[in-house]
């Protein structure tokens, strides 16, 4: 997402006034917006080529989600690797990769994952180049029955949704082709405050679930590589919003829970 800013000039003798401006914009625009609750990590991509070097360590003493926040002021590719010790919920295996050119201002590459205890670590692969990556993180600790329930999902047992979820939707994928197959709709007459858990225990083929509808878009909001979407919120003005399924080669099942949803309201 782009920042736009809107200047008004006004004629001037001073022909130097709308240059400073100028120059005060491209600075604003090259600026690291980390939020504040973040831990950052600046690193000097102009110091060596780096191979999987090592950034960060950290030990987890239990279940803890951990959110992350890159930017970088360089535009070419670097690649930053997180590694834990246990499985990442939701995904295949304990390694995440994030390719990440020029972000700055209000764009950022973002993630959040739920890690249980032990260590996790960030390398970074990138060729010596002038600029910085900014790197913020942030770890809050779960809820160890909230722990248990997703690990079950991750595991498969897909009917475990969040306190006051009702389930709207399920299906065996196996055999099952479609595109982009309608299998709810959501008809708000009035604002309202919906909650959305999906979970899916394919772990080949396509899979993909797109919210689409009041001019918004939410796609791939599940897939094969991100097996959980728990407790998405979203306020939703009236209108309709449906939710399609993509499915195609596909193994295991899908559920989907809503939470908040009161059709006709």
């Amino acid at each position: 997402m782009k920042r736009t800013v809107f200047v008004i000039l006004l004629l001037s003798l001073l022909v130097g006034i709308p240059l400073m401006i100028l120059d005060a914009l491209q600075k604003s625009q090259s600026q690291f917006n980390v939020p504040d609750r973040f831990t950052k990590l600046v690193v000097d991509l102009n110091t060596n080529t780096k191979a999987d070097e090592l950034l960060l360590e950290r030990q987890l003493e239990g279940p803890a989600t951990v959110e992350l926040f890159i930017q970088s002021d360089s535009g070419s590719l670097k690649e930053v690797k997180l590694v834990s010790t246990g499985e990442i919920l939701g995904l295949d295996g304990n390694t995440l990769d994030f390719q990440v050119g020029r972000l700055t201002g209000t764009q950022a590459t973002a993630a959040t994952v739920l890690l249980g205890p032990g260590k996790y670590a960030l390398y970074l692969t990138s060729p010596k180049q002038a600029g910085t990556l900014v790197i913020g993180y942030q770890e809050i600790p779960a809820d160890p029955k909230e722990f248990e329930r997703l690990t079950k999902v991750h595991q498969g047992d897909l009917d475990n949704p969040p306190p006051g979820y009702r389930k709207v939707y399920s299906a065996d994928l196996r055999g099952l082709e479609v595109q982009d197959e309608l299998i709810f709709t959501l008809s708000p007459t009035s604002p309202q405050s919906v909650g959305i858990s999906l979970y899916t225990s394919a772990r080949r083929g396509t899979v993909s679930v797109d919210i689409v509808g009041g001019g918004s878009n939410w796609l791939s909001v599940i897939s094969t590589e991100h097996r959980i979407c728990d407790q998405m919120e979203l306020t939703l003005p009236p209108g309709e919003y449906q939710i399609k399924l993509t499915s195609q080669d596909a193994d295991g099942e899908l559920y989907l829970f809503l939470k908040g949803y009161e059709e006709g309201r």
